[in-house]
């Protein structure tokens, strides 16, 4: 009896475990990590795609609501969400850690969550472009209410919008960007950019929303080989992080390559030229890719 009682409670014990603990599931799309409550419900769901570079984590209450979500990625740098759970399968903890690769922005919070999904803390730290987070007043005022109060005009917000190109293909490309309205944080220029490379264009500012990249800048993105020769120009696609409320990275993709010509196709200002039959000659030509 005593064998009987025992086999029952490691049966119960490990059926509990298969409840609340990690299952990876394989999809079309690529892997799904799921972890349960001790009901049977999903308590997180993590998902990347088969390349293993982009994805996205999110975490529920017992009633199915969604409480937390974050994009990650293992390109460009990394984003990460990092899950610990209360003894019922509950999200306890979510530790968040973000930082391009290259450049002085990082960023790092930590959400507590009670039993029953509700939020009960946070904490964030890290750098963006505007300096520390969180903000630090170094000599506190003193403030002083006078007796009559005026009117006060909230200003609107600047929105920072970072843009990067990530090559995660095998070959070496240029890439030209022609800023439509050139500043300090968004100068432009001709980047060369090595297999696996990731490099950062510059920032723009708008107030109060995050337009596509597009708005700011012109990017001509080509395949280069030995004696800076163009053999094809990039396809891609674009994708974005969230970094706080008023900051946003955009990271052009490259995908591919595609030689086709075209007649239309533009002749590159100041460029050598091909030295033909008869002594004609005839300029390079370059491919405009414009983002959007």
């Amino acid at each position: 009896m005593r064998v009987i009682t025992t086999i029952f409670v490691a049966l119960t014990a490990l059926s509990l475990s298969a409840q609340t603990g990690r299952r990876e599931i394989p999809t079309d799309s690529g892997l799904v990590a799921l972890h349960h409550f001790k009901n049977g419900k999903v308590s997180t769901r993590e998902w990347t795609d088969k390349e293993q570079h982009w994805g996205r984590s999110f975490a529920y209450d017992q009633s199915g609501k969604e409480i937390f979500s974050y994009q990650t990625r293992r390109i460009g740098g990394h984003a990460s969400a990092r899950f610990s759970y209360h003894p019922n399968g509950a999200v306890s903890k979510v530790e968040v850690s973000d930082a391009p690769d290259g450049g002085i922005q990082w960023y790092k919070s930590t959400t507590t969550f009670d039993e029953a999904g509700k939020q009960i803390g946070f904490f964030e730290y890290g750098r963006d472009n505007d300096g520390i987070i969180p903000r630090i007043d170094p000599e506190p005022r003193k403030t002083v209410v006078p007796v009559y109060q005026p009117e006060v005009v909230e200003c609107q917000k600047m929105f920072v919008n970072e843009l990067f190109v990530v090559n995660p293909t095998p070959s070496a490309c240029r890439v030209v960007a022609l800023a439509k309205r050139p500043s300090p944080a968004m100068t432009g220029g001709t980047f060369t950019m090595a297999p696996g490379d990731t490099i950062r264009i510059g920032t723009y500012s708008v107030g109060e929303v995050f337009p596509t990249p597009d708005s700011a800048v012109d990017l001509d993105i080509f395949q280069v080989e030995l004696g800076n020769t163009r053999k094809a120009v990039a396809r891609y696609r674009i994708d974005h992080v969230q970094v706080t409320d008023e900051h946003r990275r955009h990271y052009v993709v490259i995908e591919g390559w595609t030689t086709t010509r075209s007649p239309e196709q533009e002749h590159l200002p100041g460029s050598p030229w091909d030295r033909k039959d008869k002594g004609r000659e005839k300029p390079r030509t370059r491919f405009r890719l414009r983002i959007g």
